[in-house]
């Protein structure tokens, strides 16, 4: 794809950008309707005030919605920024998430520009922007930020299989034709496949010695320790979304029952945490019917997320899953999940930087393994 400018994201149609008000609703609800009608997946929210996080006084993680309409007051086209703030090397910065872009050129060619015009508007009001899962490199999003100038990389994705049958039977990923759904149902009722597995995992696991001194425990939500825990610890991390108990307790709400949160101790001081999912599913594109678990999120000093994959590991099995999966970008902990006993997969995770956060980036000599995010960084774990 050729590169793009700013002048790109002009049209001959008189446009503006502005903030979602009440007063927009109904030009919303007409949008999302065309774009159905044209075939488009995606629908804007209905609301101009944020469900999962709406700007409050004083709170500095907070979404905005914004619009692109016509001379008319039609919209055609909308995005979401997500602010956060992330520790770069330590020092606490506001950055923000580009979510949710939705143009009327995707079903209708009259406004083929709104797309770029959308992404030229988030970069003028936070350069420091970031982009997050947008399901693989190839896609419409992906490609118009690499011509932007943004630099994408896959976050990787690791998998345990800790059930043979139940995974042969169910991943739909691999039971794409007819003669592999064959092969696999042979191994998945024979046995062979339970032990072709087994002895797969044995030539890969690097496994880590014995550690009884560290211990995991179910909380309720994250409290203090939290604070000092991240305060101790985020220095050691290149670039990482902040992770301190006000932030923790907004990403995952103590009322928010899927989410498993699992405190890790040595002795009596907690060292890590993690947050889990143990998710029965049906008819999933990728699982099937498996009973996935997911590491969805976690911190800790990087010489201890061993210790914490280990334990959320250890705790997810013995809750029956048949699949345990994670995607985790930084080296400590993508080096916990092969070491305990993870396989590296095909990833459509992928973590992209505007050409300014790209360079502060590079400027402070932080480079792509010492990046910390993971799926509670953009969207939060949809589809686990």
């Amino acid at each position: 794809m050729a590169k793009i400018s700013p002048a790109h994201a002009a049209t001959s149609m008189q446009m503006k950008t502005c903030e979602f008000t009440e007063d927009m609703i109904d030009a919303v609800v007409q949008f999302n309707a065309r774009i159905r009608a044209g075939g488009g997946r995606l629908a804007f929210p209905a609301s101009h005030i944020p469900q999962w996080f709406p700007p409050l006084p004083g709170r500095r993680m907070f979404q905005q919605f914004f619009l692109v309409v016509d001379a008319e007051a039609a919209v055609r086209g909308a995005y979401i920024l997500k602010h956060r703030d992330f520790s770069v090397r330590g020092e606490v910065m506001s950055l923000a998430d580009f979510q949710l872009p939705i143009s009327e050129g995707s079903v209708d060619r009259k406004y083929t520009t709104v797309g770029v015009r959308l992404l030229w508007d988030a970069m003028h009001k936070h350069p420091l922007l970031y982009a997050l899962g947008m399901g693989g490199h190839d896609l419409a999003l992906p490609r118009l930020l690499q011509a932007a100038g943004w630099k994408l990389c896959a976050v990787p994705f690791y998998f345990r299989v800790v059930r043979p049958f139940p995974f042969l039977r169910n991943i739909t990923y691999l039971r794409n034709s007819l003669l592999a759904r064959g092969l696999l149902d042979g191994l998945a009722y024979s046995g062979l496949g339970w032990l072709a597995i087994r002895a797969l995992y044995a030539a890969c696991y690097r496994g880590i010695p014995p550690a009884p001194r560290f211990t995991m425990e179910l909380v309720d939500e994250f409290q203090d320790w939290t604070d000092e825990l991240w305060n101790a610890q985020r220095a050691q991390y290149g670039l990482c979304g902040v992770r301190d108990r006000t932030s923790l307790q907004m990403l995952y709400p103590r009322d928010a029952r899927k989410f498993i949160r699992l405190q890790v101790h040595e002795g009596a001081r907690p060292v890590g945490w993690a947050v889990l999912l143990n998710t029965p599913l049906s008819g999933h594109k990728q699982f099937g019917d498996m009973r996935l678990g997911s590491i969805v999120d976690g911190f800790s000093a990087p010489a201890d997320a061993v210790h914490v994959v280990r334990c959320a590991r250890a705790f997810l099995e013995e809750q029956g899953v048949d699949l345990v999966v994670s995607n985790q970008s930084h080296w400590a902990w993508s080096g916990a999940l092969r070491r305990s006993g993870f396989m590296c997969g095909p990833s459509n995770f992928v973590f992209a930087s505007s050409a300014t956060l790209t360079r502060l980036l590079a400027a402070r000599g932080i480079g792509v393994a010492d990046i910390h995010v993971n799926r509670g960084d953009g969207d939060g774990p949809i589809h686990l």
